[in-house]
């Protein structure tokens, strides 16, 4: 008899955040911590802490973010599309969550896995590649451990080699019919000569290749 396959009470998703508020509250590590993380996307981030630890306070101002130096109220969360709650206090996180959720706004507070809507992945980040590692909040540890693997796996050149296949997917599509053929191309694409190009940094050498692999498909 084989065991019953372990179902997710979470399931991963990538939520558009381009151009879109996320308000973090808080001015600690843990504050600091998701500030960096979020920096990662194009997302319009916003600080709501009282008080800032220094170093988070330079960053803030390096980076030119909002920041509302005032204590947390339920207004400063009007137009937000996710919201993280690290004040690093418990009492002062549930004030944070319940507000976000009267709104509807997806909150995660930090550390506190019981009052999150959603979790924060380890991020492989190369982008528009992402890979991101989660654990429900059961094991940051373990998440990292494997993000660690991931990275040394997946090489820099990765999300240029990704942003070069954006480009000619329109005429892939137009040039090759569905099925092998398509499949062919891009099996090439991302293992054969193109690849070796863009991680060597010869983006004209891939552009070249992409033509041969074109002109032997179609």
């Amino acid at each position: 008899m084989t065991a019953e396959r372990q179902k997710l009470s979470a399931f991963p998703v990538f939520m558009r955040v381009e151009g879109r508020a996320v308000l973090i509250v808080g001015g600690g590590d843990e504050a600091f911590a998701k500030a960096r993380l979020l920096a990662q996307s194009s997302a319009v981030l916003a600080i709501v802490a009282e008080h800032v630890e220094p170093d988070f306070a330079r960053w803030i101002a390096e980076q030119r973010l909002d920041h509302a130096a005032r204590p947390f109220v339920a207004d400063l969360l009007e137009g937000a599309a996710l919201v993280f709650a690290a004040t690093g206090d418990e009492a002062s996180d549930r004030e944070v969550v319940e507000a976000a959720r009267t709104l509807g706004i997806p909150v995660n507070a930090v550390d506190r896995p019981e009052l999150c809507d959603f979790y924060t992945p380890a991020l492989v980040n190369r982008a528009p590649v992402a890979v991101a590692i989660g654990t429900e909040g059961a094991g940051p540890v373990l998440a990292q451990m494997l993000r660690a693997r991931i990275e040394r796996m997946l090489p820099p050149s990765l999300g240029s080699l990704a942003a070069l296949a954006a480009v000619y997917r329109d005429t892939v599509e137009r040039l090759l019919p569905r099925g092998p053929a398509r499949r062919g191309f891009w099996s090439a694409f991302f293992s054969g000569a193109p690849a070796r190009a863009v991680e060597a940094g010869d983006l004209a050498g891939a552009r070249r290749a992409v033509a041969r692999l074109l002109g032997a498909g179609s």
